[in-house]
């Protein structure tokens, strides 16, 4: 199982107390021998609310239309930075194409936008989305035994002054006047590291042997090569092969050499280490105990 991941956090926000509105009377009064103005009605506040059922892992799972389509299990994450959707919902409510294009890291279609968004008495347009596999979202599934279809974050939760009312299970939704930033125009550049070299030393605790190859900039190949396996070595014992893809290393990916050692460092000696390698085009899982050395 993966290890979590920083999106799964204990989450505080300010509650907002619920008042009952108060109603002003119609009437005339005589001020300094002038007729008033009568008062004026106030129409009520017509509360979006939504029911959520609490997880196990004290997440809020809530059930939505998707393009009128549905419904989907979503989790309401106030702390997750982008909204996420599985492939499978995506092309099962059309907001992507079946035969669009999906890379090897995470099987990412990139940005789409959810036309229609229905949870309760809410209804949200154009909600901008990323399309893919993420692994938390297999996490949460495995931890929970049920079907998760993506996690609402930021770019829906931006839009309202939500209150949360645990006890009752509900939310309530007030649509507020703010811009959302567009936070998937520059994640290639994110996911890919920054453009300009920085000097960092990183070395492992133990010894793995294995060479590694020189990693690809492009989002269709996620991993790093497996130059050289290197006889009777840890690598060697865990069913590593040269030209193997590492993609995976103890619930870390790997897309660089950086991400391999610091994802190495972090496997105390004597322990071992889950990774995975894309192998013939099948991923391939397998169990690493490194060697002490330095």
């Amino acid at each position: 199982m993966f290890t979590k991941f920083a999106w799964f956090q204990d989450h505080t926000m300010r509650l907002w107390a619920l008042g009952a509105g108060v109603g002003l009377a119609l009437g005339t009064a005589w001020v300094h021998g002038a007729q008033a103005r009568p008062a004026q009605t106030v129409a009520p506040v017509v509360a979006n609310e939504v029911s959520f059922e609490m997880l196990p892992t004290n997440h809020m799972l809530v059930r939505a239309r998707i393009n009128d389509k549905g419904p989907y299990q979503l989790v309401f994450d106030l702390g997750a930075p982008v909204t996420l959707l599985s492939n499978r919902a995506s092309v099962a409510a059309g907001v992507v194409k079946a035969d669009a294009p999906r890379s090897f890291l995470m099987g990412m279609r990139g940005a789409a936008e959810i036309a229609s968004l229905k949870v309760g008495k809410l209804t949200a347009s154009k909600v901008p989305v990323l399309v893919l596999d993420h692994p938390v979202l297999g996490a949460l599934e495995e931890i929970t035994g049920r079907r998760i279809d993506g996690i609402m974050g930021f770019t829906f939760f931006a839009r309202y002054k939500t209150t949360i009312d645990y006890k009752a299970r509900k939310m309530t939704f007030e649509p507020v006047d703010y811009q959302v930033r567009d936070l998937f125009k520059d994640l290639p550049d994110r996911l890919l590291g920054a453009r300009q070299a920085r000097r960092r030393v990183v070395a492992p605790v133990g010894l793995w042997g294995l060479e590694l190859g020189k990693a690809s900039r492009d989002l269709s190949t996620p991993g790093v090569i497996v130059a050289k396996v290197f006889a009777g070595s840890a690598a060697e014992r865990a069913g590593l092969r040269t030209g193997d893809l590492l993609t995976l290393i103890d619930g870390r990916w790997t897309t660089s050499a950086i991400d391999v050692f610091e994802a190495a460092q972090g496997v105390k000696l004597g322990k071992t280490a889950e990774v995975m390698v894309i192998r013939d085009a099948a991923e391939i899982r397998l169990t690493i105990r490194p060697d002490p050395g330095a």
